[in-house]
């Protein structure tokens, strides 16, 4: 069962019932007094009761008017009620509520005065400094230390509460970050994958169109199946990784790249692709992989070119160099525009610590690029160009 969780208005209000019964108590103890107790002496007891009903909102009211309470009471002639009791309630709450100095200073104020008059009016000394100064003192410094230790604790659980709050939010925006690098993975990968797989099954249409016998024809239509087969295999995988049921397993790497060129040269396009020996990091291969497949893919699509030369190996301080070139020519230098595959492409060797050099212009596409061997925690990209 869970526990029922007390308000502060319920709190108030009880503090109020328990400061009234304990001061009608000791006026009731006739302490110090003969005969029978005015019962005006207990208004006393219910007006300093009711003022902890807005201990929350006029501490320092209360704590001032507590204090003259106490002072006016004695002034009556009314029985003693000692010092500590009827003023320990308001110390309490100026201490709670934050006012530590005025709960202080007022206690101090009041047990001096109460001491120095009680002397004065030829009270035992022994009994009035010797023992009752020091019980008074305790207990007025067990209210304020009890108020202040309430506030800080209760602090101290809010401040908990929200770095806890906080941790968790954190945790959430980590968990988004995640997804949000994921899903800008895959859709990587997709583009790549499907748009390099789509350029090629146009690219052998218009040679099944153009075929001048059926067998060349069969040959490309052959491949145009392929093509439309790799790319559904390609959206079957990353619909999987979607739906939680797989996960996207690669195949690019150094090794794959001399399969770019098969489509091209089927095609009729000369292809020079040349991979030195060169030891890196996985990713770092299928990021040169990929970077290869789209500048081929932007060939097929946006050059005149018939020639596509492709070099890769090592650079200086162990990068790895990745340059793709064509022959095309333009009159007129193609207009820069920022397509997701040069931003495909940009992510890719920016996360690895690497740059990005693109250049469309009279000579040709060029892509090139520079990779860390190992990966890198992240890097610049320099761009001048585009590709789409």
């Amino acid at each position: 069962m869970g526990k029922t969780k007390v308000s502060p208005r319920q709190t108030d209000v009880l503090l109020c019932v328990g400061v009234t019964f304990v001061l009608a108590v000791v006026v009731t103890s006739q302490e110090g007094h003969a005969g029978h107790v005015n019962p005006l002496a207990y208004l006393w007891a219910v007006g300093l009761g009711l003022l902890m009903l807005i201990r929350r909102s006029h501490p320092v009211l209360v704590l001032v008017l507590t204090t003259l309470g106490f002072f006016s009471y004695y002034m009556a002639g009314f029985p003693a009620i000692g010092v500590a009791v009827p003023i320990a309630a308001a110390l309490y709450s100026a201490a709670e509520m934050g006012h530590l100095r005025a709960a202080i200073v007022t206690g101090s104020l009041t047990l001096g005065l109460s001491t120095a008059y009680r002397v004065a009016v030829g009270q035992s000394v022994s009994l009035v400094v010797g023992y009752e100064l020091v019980t008074h003192a305790a207990l007025i410094a067990a209210a304020i230390a009890l108020g202040h230790s309430v506030r800080v604790g209760r602090r101290l659980r809010r401040r908990t509460e929200q770095v806890s709050r906080l941790l968790a939010r954190q945790g959430e925006q980590d968990q988004l970050a995640e997804l949000r690098e994921e899903r800008m993975r895959l859709a990587r990968e997709l583009h790549d994958s499907i748009g390099h797989s789509l350029s090629v099954a146009s690219l052998y249409s218009d040679v099944a169109r153009e075929a001048p016998s059926g067998e060349q024809r069969d040959d490309a239509l052959d491949l145009v199946r392929s093509s439309i087969t790799d790319a559904s295999a390609s959206l079957r995988r990353t619909v999987a990784v979607l739906r939680g049921s797989g996960s996207f397993d690669s195949d690019a790497g150094l090794e794959q790249v001399d399969r770019l060129g098969v489509a091209p040269t089927a095609a009729g396009y000369d292809v020079d692709v040349q991979v030195s020996p060169v030891d890196v990091a996985p990713e770092v291969g299928a990021a040169a992989f990929r970077l290869v497949q789209e500048a081929i893919t932007n060939t097929l699509r946006h050059s005149d070119g018939r020639r596509i030369t492709v070099r890769i190996g090592p650079g200086a301080a162990g990068e790895l160099r990745v340059r793709v070139a064509d022959d095309g020519t333009t009159a007129v230098p193609p207009q820069i525009r920022a397509g997701h595959g040069l931003s495909g492409m940009r992510e890719r060797v920016t996360d690895l610590g690497g740059t990005l050099e693109v250049d469309a212009g009279p000579g040709g596409w060029v892509v090139e690029a520079a990779i860390p061997s190992a990966p890198a925690a992240s890097g610049r990209t320099t761009t001048t160009g585009s590709a789409t």
